[in-house]
């Protein structure tokens, strides 16, 4: 089986629950960039509506002229575990991929698919998530997190291009930080989980709108003074509620990708001859905002028995069927943010991948707009 020749007899179609256009706007560079017909992997792709808001449907019906490989999908009602039961058929294999996903490698998609084929008695198999609290810890102790803190006021004078604006994504040409107070930066713990906005009073609210991180001098010496070194391998921790954490390992993502380094997420085990690590979750909560599945196993265990669907894809129904969940950790996928980091949207981090995707994505023809006044 040769891991980069698409399968030939069964389609392949991206999944993606569709609710947040200014998001969906770097991933359709992506999606297109990855379509059957521009060599990549990807029959076809449907979005699924997962949003009343009436100028959001709009934009989406928009978005689905834009390629013959677009489908729009309407569902009987609102919902994640609606997505499952109503928008697939049993003999595709999905690539379920969330409409916040700023990033992902060429050979993501291809990997994952061959994982799953690879091992078919596995349920299903993910990506290896930037900004997942399942995948965070790991990255820190592999080494693909790098030392950055928040400037705490803005950029006097006229910055570099290059550094600050609308192109602006390379790490390299950062300044160094140099604050005047400590060196350190406050990691949210006891955050409510219900998406509401830190007070801008709070130590560990964003410093202002737009900000940027900016790397530390002695970077491997004070790392250990960052969010990152707050991470612990578990789904309900500081990985999950911290927009700090978060920032950095966005911002860490981005200088590996500059660097040529994405190999610093590779872990797991593999055969010498495959570029695939293997990363088995041993039924423990995995997020699937980048996941390969089979609709027929979707479909054989629906209707869910809750509603919260990646427990029960990773969790309940894997657990139940003795079938693991895997990670390929070759598939380097960046998720932006959960609902517990709105905080994140006072970064530039959102500016960065949408300049990232103009430059090395998007094609002339489907540059992604900059928003007025940058």
């Amino acid at each position: 089986m040769d891991q980069f020749t698409k399968p030939a007899d069964f389609k392949v179609i991206g999944l993606i629950f569709f609710g947040r256009p200014p998001n969906i706007a770097i991933l359709d560079c992506y999606l297109k960039k990855h379509l059957v017909t521009n060599g990549g992997f990807l029959d076809e792709v449907h979005f699924v509506v997962n949003t009343d808001k009436k100028e959001d449907i709009k934009y989406l019906d928009k978005l689905v002229k834009t390629s013959d490989l677009y489908k729009k999908i309407t569902l009987p009602e609102l919902g994640y575990k609606s997505v499952w039961e109503h928008a697939v058929e049993p003999e595709h294999m999905y690539i379920k991929i969330d409409d916040d996903m700023v990033f992902f490698d060429d050979n993501a998609i291809a990997n994952v698919v061959y994982t799953k084929l690879k091992h078919p008695d596995s349920f299903d198999v993910v990506a290896n998530l930037v900004n997942s609290p399942e995948t965070g810890w790991l990255h820190y102790h592999f080494g693909a997190i790098h030392s950055y803190l928040p400037e705490t006021v803005p950029p006097s004078g006229e910055p570099d291009a290059a550094a600050l604006g609308p192109k602006a994504w390379r790490a390299s040409v950062l300044p160094i930080w140099n604050e005047t107070g400590e060196m350190s930066f406050p990691v949210t713990m006891d955050k409510s989980d219900d998406g509401s906005v830190l007070e801008a009073d709070r130590p560990e609210a964003p410093p202002f709108k737009g900000h940027r991180w900016l790397p530390l001098p002695d970077p491997e010496k004070n790392i250990y003074k960052t969010p990152i070194a707050k991470s612990e391998y578990n789904p309900y921790g500081p990985d999950w509620k911290s927009w700090a954490l978060a920032a950095q390992v966005h911002y860490s993502l981005l200088e590996n990708i500059e660097k040529n380094q994405l190999h610093l997420y590779h872990y797991g085990t593999s055969s010498p001859s495959s570029s695939e690590g293997v990363w088995d979750m041993a039924f423990g909560r995995m997020n699937i905002n980048f996941m390969a599945i089979w609709g027929k196993d979707v479909l054989d265990n629906a209707p869910f028995d809750g509603p919260d669907d990646e427990h029960e894809l990773s969790v309940n129904i894997p657990m139940k069927l003795n079938r693991p969940v895997l990670v390929n950790t070759h598939a380097v996928a960046a998720h932006f943010s959960f609902r517990t980091q709105h905080e994140l949207y006072d970064t530039d981090l959102l500016d960065r991948y949408r300049a990232y995707a103009n430059e090395m994505v998007c094609t002339k023809d489907n540059q992604i707009p900059i928003p007025k006044g940058e």
